[in-house]
């Protein structure tokens, strides 16, 4: 697009090529929502998404100014743009302010790792960007509040009448909330209606006036992961053929989609961000002994495996998930033949390290990790011979919490397999999704150190290889 050009000219030619390029393209027939994203980002258009980084990933906007000598930086033209938007708030009544605006690749990675601590990774990649994906490096974005401080950051700042305000004037001022109510499954953020994006007054008043609520929609962009989140369930069938029953975030699913062949030979299949981009992957734990890592494409499908085991683990009994709060990617638990349990790191997103011994006396057991007392650490809880379900805290660093063992559940002998399900029921909500040994799929709600109840969601599952 030649409006890529634009970081090039002055603030008032910049903005004179945007209106001249939408006028253009709607007088020759071109639909804006047709057009490619932008990449570049000294561009008004940038598109900054979880799977569209940065490029450079540590940019940073050459025309910051310190917006009215309150330490809040942003670029030159968002600067005047948000003293002309508080005007009008308070020519209506309503007084706002900046909360949060430029922050740069390291404050974003601090930020980010501290939501991960905080909240877990799940939670922390729906309310926080990874350092070179937010928008705030960009210049351009602006968190604002009312100055009388109800609502900051909160979803309900969009109920009060200066959040109602911007929301039905920012576009008059070039601005879009950029996270909507409603368009998490597009944007991959929560609602957000405190955050505002600088895109000018025609880009935001031509989304305005034709319902487009996402830039992502705007531009037509496709991201389109073959899992999108954490409430969808893959399975493979006796065929090899690999299934995602995506979860429609209201207790059940959408229809199933075909992602992958040759997944016969399969001993358990696990999904996890092996590499912390923000896109789903998978893992196969093969009957050959190999452990393999396909990594996600953000528009769909994977990419050729890449080996992380070469020989052993068709006799170990492992599962895969965020076990050390203080590494970055996720990794493998497992016991051998043995039954001692081995934590072992993937310290790159790719190999894995040295493994540590964390436990004995694990033979037997049927393993699924999952945040049972919801302190934001993956605990493990363990199936015995008996049914009894048990669960072993873990203490955030790889190891698990010194205390007796406590039994949470009973009648576990007749379950299969079971991982843990985020947003299934809603946004927030969190459980257990379960197969039955008679092929039932069963969801077990989650509290606060217990289960909220159970229903089946599915039947004739038998035959599937449910990822866990």
């Amino acid at each position: 697009m030649r409006a890529s050009r634009e970081s090039g000219l002055n603030g008032a030619a910049r903005r004179t090529v945007v209106v001249v390029i939408v006028l253009l393209m709607c007088l020759i027939g071109v639909s804006p929502a047709r057009a490619a994203p932008v990449s570049d980002p000294n561009n008004y258009w940038v598109l900054v998404n979880k799977t569209r980084p940065l490029n450079p990933l540590r940019y940073v906007p050459p025309d910051r100014v310190n917006w009215a000598g309150t330490g809040h930086w942003m670029r030159r033209d968002v600067a005047s743009a948000v003293t002309q938007l508080f005007g009008g708030a308070r020519s209506a009544g309503h007084s706002l302010g900046v909360v949060s605006a430029y922050r740069s690749y390291d404050e974003q990675a601090a930020l980010y790792d501290h939501y991960v601590r905080t909240y877990g990774q799940t939670e922390a990649d729906r309310i926080s960007a990874r350092p070179g994906h937010s928008e705030h490096q960009t210049g351009l974005a602006v968190d604002v509040g009312n100055t009388a401080g109800q609502c900051e950051l909160a979803g309900c700042f969009g109920d009060t009448p200066g959040g109602r305000w911007v929301a039905a004037n920012a576009h008059r001022y070039g601005f879009i909330v950029r996270y909507p109510k409603g368009y998490t499954h597009i944007t991959g953020y929560t609602y957000e209606p405190w955050h505002l994006r600088y895109v000018g007054v025609p880009l935001a008043t031509d989304m305005k006036n034709r319902g487009i609520p996402t830039m992502e929609q705007y531009f037509s962009v496709p991201a389109n992961p073959s899992i999108r989140s954490a409430a969808d369930v893959a399975a493979a069938d006796s065929a090899g053929t690999l299934w995602n029953y995506p979860g429609n975030l209201q207790g059940g699913f959408a229809p199933r989609t075909r992602i992958g062949s040759g997944w016969t030979g399969l001993k358990s299949g696990f999904v996890a961000d092996w590499n912390s981009d923000g896109v789903n992957d998978l893992v196969g734990q093969w009957k050959t002994g190999r452990l393999t890592v396909y990594l996600g494409r953000a528009s769909g499908g994977f990419l050729s495996p890449m080996t992380v085991g070469n020989a052993g683990w068709q006799s170990m009994t492992i599962t895969v998930g965020k076990w050390h709060n203080g590494h970055r990617y996720p990794g493998v638990v497992g016991y051998d033949s043995a039954g001692t349990l081995f934590y072992y790191p993937n310290p790159s997103g790719a190999a894995l390290g040295a493994r540590q011994a964390i436990g004995g006396g694990w033979q037997g057991l049927k393993l699924t990790m999952a945040d049972f007392d919801n302190d934001r650490r993956e605990d493990m809880l363990v199936t015995r011979a008996t049914g009894a379900l048990i669960l072993y805290r873990s203490n955030g660093a790889g190891r698990f919490v010194s205390e007796p063992r406590r039994q949470v559940d009973s009648g576990w002998n007749a379950i299969v397999q079971s991982h843990a399900a985020a947003g299934f029921d809603g946004a927030g909500t969190r459980g257990l999704i379960a197969k039955a040994t008679d092929g039932r799929l069963i969801y077990r709600g989650l509290g606060t150190n217990k289960f909220l109840g159970s229903r089946v969601v599915g039947s004739g599952w038998g035959s599937l290889s449910v990822f866990r």
